[in-house]
C-alpha cells in the first residue's frame, strides 16, 4: 500500500469537499444579495438593510428546520429503508468484525442494523460517534466474505469519523428549508397587491430564486459532496484495514446487485447515504449521468483504490 499516495489523497478530497460544501451558504448569501439589489436597484445603506434584515428573518428558520431535521433523521432513514436492529446474539461475527476496527481506531461501537433485502449495500447514520448506527443488508453479509464485509465496515466507519452523516443531513434539511421557504414566500405572495417599484412583488422574486437555487444549483453541489465523500470513505477504509484488494472485491461485488427495493421511489437524499446507489439504473450518457450521481463510477473507485 502507497501510504503518502493515500494520505495525499484523502487531503486532496477533503479540501475539495471543504470548497464544495462552503459553496452552498454562499450561493443563499448571493440570493439574498440579488433581492436586496432588486429591491432597492443600488448597493447603498438600503441594499445593506435589506440584506441584513432579510438573513435576520431567513436564517433562524433555516436553522431551527435544520434542528428538527437531525432529531428526526434516525426515525426517517429507518422507516424508508425498513431497517431493524440486531443484536450480538443475532449475529456475533458481524458484531466483531465492527468491534474490532472500532477498537483499532479508538471509536465507539456502533449499533448494528439489518435491512431485509437480497441485494448487497450499507450505510451508516447518526449524529456523533456515540450515537451511530451501521447498517448492512442481509444480502451483503450473505454474499460477501469477511475480509471484504470489514473493508465495508471500514468505509462506513469512515463515514462517521468525517463526520459526513451530520454533514450531509445538515445540508439537505437546508436545501429542503430553502426551497419550502421559497414556495410559500411565492404562493403566499403572488396574490398581494403589494409591488416593488419595477410592478412586481419583490417577495416573489426572492421565493423564486430561493426555490430555482434548491432544485437546482443546490442539488448539484450536495451530489458533488455525496461523490466526494464516497472516495474519502473509500481511502478511509483502506486506512483503518490495510486492505485495499477487499475493498475493491466487495465494489465489484456489490456493483452488480446493489439495488435495495424499498429505496427505489426515495430521493437521491437516501441514495446518497449508501456505499452504492441503492436505486441507480443508467439511462443517460455517462457525462450527464455523472453529474445527476450520488456516487463515482465504480471503476473510477476501483482504479483510485487500485493506486493505495
Amino acid at each position: 500500500m502507497q501510504v503518502y499516495g493515500l494520505q495525499s489523497s484523502i487531503w486532496k478530497n477533503r479540501l475539495r469537499l471543504v470548497y464544495l460544501m462552503s459553496l452552498i451558504p454562499l450561493f443563499v448569501l448571493i440570493v439574498i444579495a440579488l433581492y436586496s439589489f432588486f429591491l432597492n436597484e443600488d448597493f447603498g445603506q438600503g441594499f445593506i438593510d435589506t440584506f441584513a434584515q432579510t438573513s435576520f428573518y431567513l436564517l433562524p428558520v433555516v436553522f431551527l428546520w435544520t434542528i428538527i431535521g437531525v432529531f428526526l433523521e434516525k426515525n426517517i432513514i429507518f422507516s424508508f429503508t425498513g431497517a431493524k436492529e440486531i443484536t450480538r446474539m443475532e449475529k456475533p461475527e458481524i458484531y466483531n468484525i465492527v468491534e474490532n476496527l472500532c477498537i483499532s481506531r479508538g471509536l465507539p461501537i456502533p449499533k448494528i442494523a439489518i435491512i431485509d433485502d437480497s441485494s448487497m449495500n450499507a450505510f451508516a447514520t447518526g449524529w456523533s460517534p456515540k450515537k451511530s448506527w451501521v447498517v448492512f443488508s442481509q444480502g451483503l453479509i450473505d454474499k460477501l466474505n469477511k475480509e471484504e464485509i470489514e473493508a465495508v465496515s471500514g468505509h462506513e466507519l469512515t463515514h462517521i469519523i468525517n463526520g459526513d452523516v451530520k454533514n450531509m443531513v445538515i445540508i439537505n434539511v437546508f436545501i429542503g428549508a430553502i426551497g419550502t421557504i421559497g414556495y410559500h414566500l411565492m404562493k403566499m405572495s403572488s396574490g398581494s397587491s403589494s409591488s416593488s417599484k419595477k410592478g412586481g412583488n419583490p417577495l416573489v422574486f426572492l421565493g423564486l430564486l430561493l426555490y430555482v437555487l434548491s432544485i437546482i444549483i443546490l442539488p448539484l453541489i450536495n451530489l458533488a459532496i455525496s461523490r466526494k465523500k464516497e472516495l474519502l470513505a473509500d481511502a478511509g477504509s483502506v486506512e483503518i484495514t490495510k486492505n485495499s484488494l477487499a475493498m475493491i472485491s466487495a465494489l465489484e461485488k456489490i456493483s452488480q446487485d446493489s439495488v435495495i427495493e424499498k429505496i427505489t421511489k426515495q430521493s437521491s437524499n437516501i441514495a446518497s447515504m449508501f456505499i452504492s446507489n441503492p436505486k441507480e439504473k443508467p439511462r443517460y450518457f455517462a457525462s450527464i449521468r455523472g453529474l445527476f450521481s450520488t456516487h463515482p463510477p465504480i471503476e473510477e473507485r476501483i482504479e483510485l483504490l487500485k493506486k493505495y
